[in-house]
């Protein structure tokens, strides 16, 4: 009886140890497959972009190869979005155990291994389209066009994205259901807000929206891979405000990007109101 004890008592004291160890474990898988992730991305960007200048400088021919790239960036970025999040929550507190993060985890690993499936399919039907167009761009400036510039942002709730760096500077605020992204400019400000309204609809969240000038917006290249419900515009004195909404299981994720009318040489933020979309899970 004493040597059962003796034994029950070991193991409750090794437990934790061997859940905080699996949960190294699993960060360390994550840091490689992060990094392997950006690679990628980060190579399809440099294509993106050298096609989108032949496109730019006349050679319309290209404009289909540019619409097929621009798709597989947004899912390639959407994957290394998921990943990113998964790494936060297991970095997010050093003393957590596996058991504790257990259900977020395997929420997580679901839409990871969907979308690792995906990628890959994605990224072998890229491969022709990739190949056909790195001598095109090189043959123009001599050398691949370098990817934007850009800056990891990590929300209050854990989220986070990376975002193309400008002029001005971000900042964030928020909590566990609202994401809150103010970008300031030469005096001009910007906010992104991507909110989940729990247990609403995108139905009843269209239907609050009462402005009289609100438009329906098509699906751009920065958008059309994130599944919304509706995607709209409407103006205010001085503002122009595109709103989204994405239907969740939890609810409806509302993102609004709330900007300057008409700025000179104000950056487009879109990308970035559809990076915050896509972190959410």
């Amino acid at each position: 009886m004493r040597a059962t004890l003796v034994i029950l008592a070991l193991c409750a004291v090794t437990a934790p140890a061997a859940a905080d160890s699996k949960t190294k474990e699993l960060a360390q898988g994550y840091e490689k497959e992060v990094a392997a992730c950006r690679t990628r991305a980060d190579g399809v960007t440099k294509v993106t972009v050298g096609t989108q200048a032949l496109v730019d400088a006349g050679q319309k021919q290209h404009e289909a190869d540019l619409a097929t790239l621009r798709t597989g960036l947004a899912q390639v970025q959407a994957y290394c979005a998921e990943l990113t999040a998964t790494l936060e929550i297991l970095k997010a507190d050093p003393k957590a155990t596996y058991r504790s993060l257990e259900r977020k985890l395997d929420e997580q690993d679901n839409k990871i291994r969907k979308l690792r499936q995906s990628t890959k399919k994605l990224l072998d039907e890229l491969a022709p389209v990739i190949s056909r167009m790195i001598p095109q761009i090189n043959a123009r400036v001599g050398t691949a066009a370098p990817p934007p510039k850009r800056v990891h942002v990590t929300f209050p709730s854990g989220r986070a994205i990376d975002a193309p760096v400008f002029a001005g500077a971000y900042r964030t605020s928020g909590s566990e259901a609202t994401d809150i992204l103010e970008y300031a400019e030469a005096k001009t400000n910007a906010t992104l807000t991507a909110k989940l309204v729990a247990n609403a609809t995108c139905e009843q969240q269209r239907q609050a929206i009462t402005v009289a000038d609100a438009t329906e917006l098509a699906a751009t290249d920065a958008t059309k891979a994130l599944g919304l419900a509706w995607y709209l515009a409407y103006a205010k004195p001085t503002r122009r405000l595109r709103v989204a909404c994405r239907a969740t299981k939890a609810g409806a994720i509302v993102a609004t990007l709330d900007e300057p009318a008409a700025p000179s040489a104000w950056p487009e933020l879109e990308p970035v109101l559809a990076a915050m979309i896509a972190a959410r899970p």
